[in-house]
């Protein structure tokens, strides 16, 4: 593992293996359901525990389930990082530009489009960031609520909840935001 090199003692490696053994399962499987590509998800893994092998000193005071959500924390990240740079599209996200191709023939239509998106994003960032999280995985990147509690590292009835109170999160700050337009 070329990750141990960047470690200083003997100590170190130990537990970094231990890590490593105890939680890579758990982070490929994080990283395959959001990235649905093997090569991909092991390159989230990798960079991740590159990340988590740089930073060791300040991380491998955590132990248990500090450590594994730590791990999963960091390799979710990765994988947005990585589809954010890949710019990946799905089927339904293709169909969704053919669709919007075809309504830029219509002006009107395009720009209330635009104009609910940014009023849905600019509501969206005033949501505090657990929900907001939930509300992505759910709504954006279409994870059912037993794979959000997986990668948040929570239980279904938890998603459920934050799913439910990030909604009315986001109710409130869009109806703030229209009363705030209509002044």
């Amino acid at each position: 593992m070329i990750y141990l090199t960047m470690l200083e003692t003997e100590e170190e490696r130990d537990i970094f293996q231990y890590i490593y053994k105890e939680n890579y399962l758990k982070m490929y499987h994080i990283a395959l359901s959001f990235l649905k590509d093997p090569t991909e998800a092991e390159n989230a893994v990798h960079e991740a525990f590159l990340a988590l092998a740089e930073n060791f000193q300040k991380y491998f005071q955590k132990c248990g389930r500090e450590m594994t959500g730590l791990c999963v924390s960091i390799v979710k990240n990765k994988a947005i990082d990585s589809i954010r740079r890949a710019k990946h599209y799905s089927e339904a996200d293709l169909e969704e530009l053919v669709l919007y191709e075809e309504e830029a023939k219509n002006p009107e239509r395009v720009m209330e489009k635009s104009e609910d998106n940014d009023r849905i994003l600019n509501a969206l960032r005033k949501v505090p960031e657990v929900y907001r999280e939930t509300l992505v995985l759910k709504y954006y990147y279409e994870f059912d609520n037993r794979e959000i509690a997986k990668i948040q590292g929570t239980s279904k009835k938890t998603v459920e909840m934050r799913l439910y109170r990030g909604k009315i999160k986001l109710k409130e700050a869009m109806d703030e935001a229209e009363t705030k337009s209509r002044r």
